[in-house]
Parts: C-alpha cells; structure tokens; sequence
C-alpha cells in the first residue's frame, strides 16, 4: 500500500469506500427508520453526506489513502490536527452543509439528540498534550477486509506521519465493541464511554487514545 494525500480523481472511490463501510454502522441505522434505510434515497442522503465530509476535509488537505500498485484507493482515512488546518463549522457552511440538515431530518433523524457524538464534542478535550490528531474516519475496502489492511494503516503509516510533523497523540471514536476491540489491538486504550440516546435506539460511545 502506498500512503499519501488524497487527491480530487480519489474522490469517487474515497466516497465509496466510506459509504459502503458506514452504510450498516449502528450509529446509522440508529439515527434512521428501518423504512427509509431500505430505499434508494438513503443510499443518496449517505453519498450527500460523505461527498460533504470529503470535500470538507480535501480542502484542508486532511484526506489520506492507502493505494494499491495502480493508485486505487483501498482504504481512507480523514484526519483532523487541533493545531493549523482545524475543521470548523464555517467549512461546512461554505460547502453548503445546512442544505442537508432539512432532508435529514425530514426522514426521521432527531439530529439534536446525536451532536454529543459528532463535531459538537471536542475529542481533543479527551487527551492531555499540547499537539493532538483525531482520526475522523477510517475505512477499508470490503473485498480486502481481515487482511489488516486497517492496521498497517495506523501503524505503519498513520502514526509515522502524525509523528514525523510532530504530533503525540492520536484520538478516535467508535461506536461497536468490535471496533474498540481492533483499535486495543492496534495500542489505543479507552479514555471515556458513554451512551447516546439516537432516533431510533442508543449506542454506546467509546473514546481512545494512543501516544506515539
């Protein structure tokens, strides 16, 4: 796998990549009703959604691919420094994020109940230090799943280069026990847990950290 920024011919299968691995998510099926996640309008709200965090974190120059040896995308991640290129919620309006808020709630998403678990915590809160990264979204080709793709991502990559420009910690979310289970794996420890009352069901928010 070859490691490098994301480019804008990525962006298709970068959205991709980030739809199919979030479609079945708990925190998504949660946030929507049974009816609506089995239509083909959910699978356009999803590509709405991801094609405005892509663009989003692109533009800060924040998206990382892991690439095959003809330069395809197999696994991305959206990264976020709390020092220099910060997300705030000014590039999400300047991509006309607010155009989604009323289709989203439109189809049963109580949004107010979820924003403890979106950009509304600050994960870097979590973690001491002055130098922090937060891993937004990390995704990996279904078809090369359990190849530990994954992990080569964080360990042999991720970590080096947040360490190489001079960052310590690295922070995430999850919201399965599966995930918590693979990122223990990988040297994250939990930093706090949680639950958050969704739409249509409460998940369990996990927070973790590592230093490096």
């Amino acid at each position: 796998m070859d490691f490098r920024s994301g480019l804008n011919s990525d962006k298709p299968q970068i959205i991709n990549l980030l739809v199919d691995s979030f479609k079945e998510y708990i925190t998504t099926k949660n946030m929507f009703q049974q009816e609506f996640r089995s239509s083909a309008k959910f699978d356009k709200l999803l590509r709405k959604y991801f094609e405005l965090e892509v663009n989003v974190f692109m533009k800060k120059g924040l998206v990382y691919v892991g690439a095959d040896g003809k330069g395809k995308p197999r696994a991305v991640a959206l990264i976020e420094f709390n020092q220099g290129k910060q997300i705030s919620n000014w590039d999400y309006l300047s991509m006309d994020g607010l155009k989604l808020l009323p289709e989203i709630i439109k189809n049963g998403f109580n949004g107010f109940n979820a924003f403890d678990i979106f950009k509304f915590e600050d994960l870097f809160d979590k973690v001491k230090g002055k130098k922090k990264c937060a891993v937004e979204y990390l995704a990996v080709d279904k078809k090369l799943r359990g190849q530990g793709i994954g992990s080569k991502m964080l360990n042999n990559h991720i970590s080096p280069y947040v360490k190489k420009i001079g960052y310590r910690n690295i922070i995430l979310e999850t919201n399965t026990q599966k995930n918590v289970k693979f990122y223990k794996k990988n040297n994250f420890s939990v930093r706090s847990v949680k639950k958050v009352n969704l739409s249509h069901g409460d998940v369990k928010d996990w927070v973790l950290a590592k230093t490096i």
